[in-house]
């Protein structure tokens, strides 16, 4: 049951980054509505996110009640949704999906602006399920401020590269008016990726400093929790790297790039790139849906 939230909770957060995280991304490189190919993907996305949301409570009140998702009954489902903060969370969370995906259904000129904001407040409620909503009085509202705004930076990087994956790939190597407007979108993030990085280092410090003082991070490194955190920073760190060269090798190699047999190698070697950051940001977002069902200073 354990594997099956962790799986859920990943997914979830994929299904954010694209709601919310791509929609915001779009947005602030200047689109202002959803084209008709963005539009299925962003309703199918909402859709998706509830039926996630409501597997994932399912499998938290299971394992709660030491049973199966079967045993649940009505009344137990009905009390810990109006009578608990996870609750009214997931409810809160539904309703801004939902608000969402009416909003797509009802403008064929979907604005990226409302289905991002109110994916980002569905995302924002996923803070109550970490071990942010453990916290009481002032702490807890300092802590759940940083968890959003980790899950806000996070998922709106993760959606980025969603995005640009989608269009390095659907690009093609001869059309160099597509390429010129992808080496301007990819080089338009760049101040925006580096506000990201800054806000998920200072969150996830802040986030660090609650768990743990740093007198005793040699001990978490130990369990299976701070383990599990050394490896996202591993894998952080590599994306890091993988974005600068990026901005700073490939989209200049394109942009330069004058015959066809050069811009094919150099949007090759991109593709391979921001494919490979996606992968890792994937490995990232699995790190941190597992830690979220751990115990910090558990046992080794």
């Amino acid at each position: 049951m354990g594997e099956t939230l962790v799986w859920l909770r990943w997914l979830q957060f994929i299904d954010l980054g694209l709601v919310f995280g791509a929609a915001l991304t779009a947005r602030l490189l200047g689109q202002r509505v959803a084209s008709p190919w963005g539009r299925r993907v962003l309703g199918l996305g909402c859709v998706l996110g509830l039926a996630l949301g409501a597997g994932e409570f399912a499998f938290i009140l299971a394992r709660m009640a030491a049973s199966t998702v079967a045993d649940l009954d009505t009344e137990m489902v009905s009390t810990m949704l109006t009578d608990t903060a996870l609750g009214w969370a997931v409810i809160a969370r539904g309703a801004f999906l939902t608000l969402a995906l009416g909003v797509i259904a009802a403008r064929r000129n979907t604005p990226l602006a409302a289905v991002a904001a109110l994916g980002g407040l569905a995302t924002a409620c996923l803070a109550w399920g970490g071990h942010a909503a453990a916290s009481m009085g002032f702490a807890s509202v300092v802590r759940l401020g940083g968890d959003m705004a980790h899950l806000w930076a996070g998922l709106t990087w993760l959606g980025a590269l969603l995005l640009f994956t989608a269009l390095v790939w659907s690009s093609g190597a001869d059309d160099r008016t597509a390429l010129a407007r992808l080496g301007r979108q990819l080089g338009g993030f760049a101040l925006i990726g580096t506000v990201l990085v800054g806000v998920l280092v200072l969150s996830g410090l802040g986030n660090l400093l609650f768990l743990a003082p740093p007198g005793q991070w040699g001990v978490m490194a130990g369990t299976p929790y701070g383990r599990l955190l050394l490896i996202k920073l591993g894998l952080f760190g590599a994306m890091f790297l993988l974005a600068g060269h990026n901005r700073f090798h490939l989209v200049p190699a394109l942009e330069q790039a004058i015959d066809p047999r050069a811009r094919h190698r150099a949007l090759g070697a991109l593709r391979r790139s921001v494919t490979l950051e996606t992968l890792l940001a994937l490995g990232v977002i699995w790190c941190i849906a597992a830690a979220g069902t751990m115990d910090p200073m558990g046992a080794a």
